[in-house]
């Protein structure tokens, strides 16, 4: 049956809306459920989560690593899809030991939001802020030179140990002590009584062979560290990427992040034949206007469409501001009522226009599909690569103040 505004608004609601209101740094974070009727009163775009989805991800991806322990990476507002959000769908799941965000903020919210399970906060802050972490139990990396002191200073006031993860740079020199800097680093970190060394890890460049190079000065370090007497924890380096193309990078947990919201991290067509994911949103709207195109009209910015017979168009209020990609134009497609239709013309900062042909098939208050799990060509990677941008790009550039609802 076709999903008119009539009918959609005499359907009885399914979802349940939360919205999240970040705070500083410093600060417990606030969090406010929103009663929102997303389900039947709404034209504004929004982002529907699909936790079966995510947790079927979650058991392909421990089973693609060997049934190794999973700290799921939920930074960047957890690839579109809100950190607290996916936090709390992950955390009943056994296979996930702990959560890994970059900023500080991000990682104190999902713990004021009730989350238990470890997080490792995987970036750098200022002594205030680490003093924050540390009192809401959450993991430190760090790399920096000279840090002994001030992790003393810190557990002293914290009445506890500080409990951190060390950060070794083997390549990628984006963050993390270089590798050939860190044994003595780590011997004078171990030496403290106030700081516990959980594990070690580092990022990929993701260049096959270089990665092999990378993967040896990480379990040299930890040899070296092991015959000094010092135990550097657990060992950890495998992102979505290395799970599906570099197995022996599993060590001891893994720490995916795209893949865990059903998108596959670097070739589309070879992984999808490894593992299946399953794409765990949808970013959806309601037409706000049809209208039938003369001959010679244009489209949006730019008269990049100019229609050259009748044709009916309908516009979706979505835009770049809400995080839909502008290279949209350049071949994606967008559902509505079980059929795809081209986006042309421009997508502008609030709005995109479909072309629907010659026939009017959609009306005001249909719901369109921009991504999602329901058709072929509004998967992420499809449109990532019919488009020519990147499917990390295409997840993490979703705007945080869209609402977000939860598929029951």
């Amino acid at each position: 049956m076709k999903n008119t505004r009539r009918v959609f608004l005499k359907s009885g609601a399914l979802l349940t809306s939360i919205v999240l209101f970040p705070s500083f740094a410093s600060k417990a974070s606030l969090i406010k459920e929103v009663s929102l009727d997303i389900d039947n009163d709404r034209f504004d775009p929004w982002i529907e989560i699909i936790p079966e989805a995510i947790k079927h991800n979650v058991k392909a991806l421990y089973k693609l690593s060997g049934n190794r322990p999973i700290m799921a990476v939920i930074k960047n507002n957890g690839y579109g899809l809100g950190d607290v959000n996916v936090a709390k769908i992950l955390e009943e799941m056994p296979e996930i030991v702990g959560f890994a965000a970059v900023k500080t903020d991000v990682c104190l919210a999902v713990r004021n939001a009730g989350i238990r399970k470890p997080i490792l906060h995987m970036g750098m802050t200022t002594d205030k802020d680490f003093e924050a972490l540390v009192s809401h139990d959450i993991q430190l990396s760090i790399y920096n030179e000279g840090m002994h002191k001030l992790l003393d200073e810190i557990s002293v006031k914290a009445g506890k140990p500080v409990n951190v993860h060390l950060y070794i740079d083997t390549g990628m020199s984006r963050m993390g002590i270089p590798y050939h800097k860190a044994l003595p680093w780590i011997e004078d970190i171990a030496s403290s009584k106030n700081i516990n060394i959980l594990g070690a890890f580092m990022g990929f460049t993701e260049d096959p062979e270089y990665d092999k190079i990378q993967l040896e000065r990480l379990k040299n370090l930890s040899d070296k560290a092991s015959k000094k007497g010092i135990d550097i924890g657990k060992l950890h380096a495998a992102s979505s990427n290395a799970i599906f193309h570099f197995p022996d990078s599993a060590l001891d947990m893994v720490r995916p992040g795209i893949s865990l919201y059903g998108a596959y991290p670097t070739y589309f067509e070879k992984e999808k034949k490894i593992s299946e994911l399953k794409v765990a949103y949808r970013f959806k709207a309601r037409i706000v206007r049809v209208e039938q195109l003369r001959v010679g009209d244009s489209v949006s910015y730019g008269r990049n469409y100019i229609a050259k017979k009748p044709v009916w168009v309908a516009t979706i209020p979505i835009g770049h501001a809400d995080g839909y990609i502008r290279n949209a134009v350049k071949g994606a497609k967008i559902l509505v009522n079980g059929k795809v239709y081209p986006v042309i013309g421009a997508v502008s900062a609030s709005h995109t226009i479909i072309e629907l042909g010659i026939n009017k098939e959609v009306e005001v208050g249909d719901v369109a599909v921009l991504e999602g799990p329901d058709h072929t060509e509004i998967h992420p990677n499809h449109i990532s690569d019919v488009t020519g941008t990147s499917v990390y790009d295409i997840l993490m550039h979703l705007s945080s103040r869209l609402p977000k609802s939860i598929v029951r």
